[in-house]
């Protein structure tokens, strides 16, 4: 009898209606008067930032291993580390050429436009 009993109150307890009382749902949404009003622009922006530091790094390494090769003095191991030093400068704009191709290519895939000008169009919340 205790089981039966336990049992038709745990269905009467699942089974009986709740009520809830809910705000408001109609949120306002300020556009910021500072920084980004959309993240296609942040994004946009970051990629840009980081291939132009990552083009910037390949060319200082690719100057110190030219300037390494012209100080060596004839000296083989010095010779050596400068010219490993460019062949890895040239390894890594090649690498950089590939991954903004890929993004690019991708971009068009996707229907995005050219994301290095126009940025990327995702959608601004809506302004009252």
């Amino acid at each position: 009898m205790k089981k039966l009993l336990a049992l038709t109150s745990a269905i009467t307890a699942l089974l009986t209606p709740i009520s809830a009382f809910a705000a408001d749902a109609t949120i306002d949404i300020i556009a910021p008067e500072l920084g980004y009003k959309n993240l296609g622009a942040f994004v946009t922006n970051l990629i840009t930032i980081s291939f132009s530091i990552a083009v910037l790094a390949v060319l200082i390494m690719l100057i110190w291993g030219s300037f390494e090769w012209i100080t060596s003095g004839g000296d083989k191991e010095a010779v050596g580390n400068a010219r490993n030093r460019i062949i890895n400068a040239l390894i890594g704009i090649a690498v950089l050429s590939i991954a903004f191709a890929l993004a690019t290519v991708g971009a068009q895939i996707l229907g995005f436009p050219d994301i290095t000008t126009e940025g990327l169009p995702i959608p601004a919340p809506p302004t009252t």
